[in-house]
């Protein structure tokens, strides 16, 4: 967040040694503590949080990033570089974009389950290997994704949960489409109950350093399916026998996605290659998936489903968003055959003007635990 003097208002969130047992658990409700200071830059905000804090600030053991929308808005470059140049700071420390005060999501940042707070956010960003919902992003990757010319930036969006069902979609067709960071319901009474009280789904998209957008849930399940950076997930698709309902399936990768690049009068044509399986999850009492004619409905509704899906979050990130952060430019520079001729085509310009071929293909399967 920004200070009343524009200056950037950094908070520090520190565990506290001293509040853990013997046993490995707290010997207190309290086991970090939460400094903010205001300052012209990041580095003269960690000077000034030496000057009163104990001990000196180390940053060697920092696990995560967070930028709250407002500074993103505005740019991360100085923020980034300056702490990818701090020689404390590890590359593979995640970078989150809080869509609330980034001071509220660390204090709102506690879990019943886990008592170690950095290990904490060291296994939030791994359940995008099997949920699809967020990504893993250090702020390596989005220090060289700011610097190159093949893609965009991107990183983790998160939010405070909430715990109040009327913010959570409504329909039973768009569990998976419309889920973002704060609008998922943790828990339906008091959030003090809850696992876990943040909320990290789906992608915030950056145009060079500065934030244009956000990704869904399923957005960002197909950025990860494009990438080759899922391998398994669960997703609902439309009851082809029943429009009230959906049919969920557990979906893992037959073969890596394929893409390909070519220019066409100036325009970038971009071709992916999807090959996915799945099995039937949902069970209802009159159902019968293991009918072939009924399974091979559902695998028509699975493709089209997923091919839809895809086809619209590539228009949307490259038309509504202009960036690409599925690195379709490593795919298009082949065809330059000097360096110099790549950077005058603008490769993150033009690929505003690209037009799309999605070849998802879905082998559905029943789950064969019922007969």
């Amino acid at each position: 967040m920004f200070g009343e003097n524009n200056d950037l208002k950094v908070s520090f969130q520190l565990s506290i040694p001293s509040s853990s047992s013997p046993e490995g658990g707290s010997s207190s409700d309290k086991d970090t503590v939460i400094d903010t200071i205001e300052g012209s830059s990041v580095e003269s905000a960690i000077s000034l949080a030496n000057g009163f804090v104990s001990k000196k600030l180390n940053l060697s053991h920092c696990k995560v990033l967070v930028i709250s929308e407002q500074v993103a808005s505005k740019g991360i470059s100085d923020i980034i570089f300056t702490l990818i140049n701090n020689v404390e700071m590890r590359p593979d420390c995640n970078v989150i974009i809080s869509r609330c005060d980034a001071y509220n999501f660390l204090s709102d940042s506690k879990s019943e389950i886990e008592s170690i707070t950095s290990k904490y956010y060291e296994i939030i960003p791994s359940s995008s290997q099997y949920t699809g919902y967020t990504a893993d992003i250090s702020i390596a990757n989005v220090f060289d994704r700011i610097n190159d010319s093949f893609g965009e930036p991107s990183a983790i969006l998160g939010s405070i949960a909430s715990n109040n069902p009327e913010n959570s979609p409504s329909g039973a067709t768009s569990v998976d489409s419309d889920t973002i960071a704060g609008e998922t319901t943790s828990n339906s009474g008091d959030s003090s109950n809850a696992s876990t009280n943040i909320d990290v789904v789906g992608l915030a998209v950056f145009k060079g350093d500065v934030l244009v957008g956000e990704l869904t849930a399923m957005e960002c399940l197909c950025h990860l399916i494009i990438t080759n950076n899922v391998k398994e997930c669960i997703i609902s698709i439309p009851n082809p026998f029943d429009e009230n309902s959906i049919i969920d399936l557990y979906v893992t990768t037959e073969k890596k996605t394929k893409n390909d690049v070519k220019i066409v009068n100036g325009s970038p044509f971009i071709t992916t290659k999807i090959r996915l399986n799945a099995k039937i999850l949902s069970s209802e009492k009159d159902s019968n998936y293991f009918n072939e004619e009924n399974l091979k409905l559902v695998e028509e509704y699975a493709n089209s489903y997923i091919t839809s899906q895809i086809e619209a979050y590539l228009y949307k990130v490259s038309k509504e968003y202009g960036t690409d952060i599925d690195l379709f430019g490593k795919h298009a520079v082949k065809y330059f055959s000097t360096w110099n001729n790549w950077i005058d085509y603008n490769w993150l310009d033009n690929y505003t003007n690209s037009f799309f071929k999605v070849d998802a293909k879905i082998d559905v399967v029943s789950s064969y635990l019922i007969s």
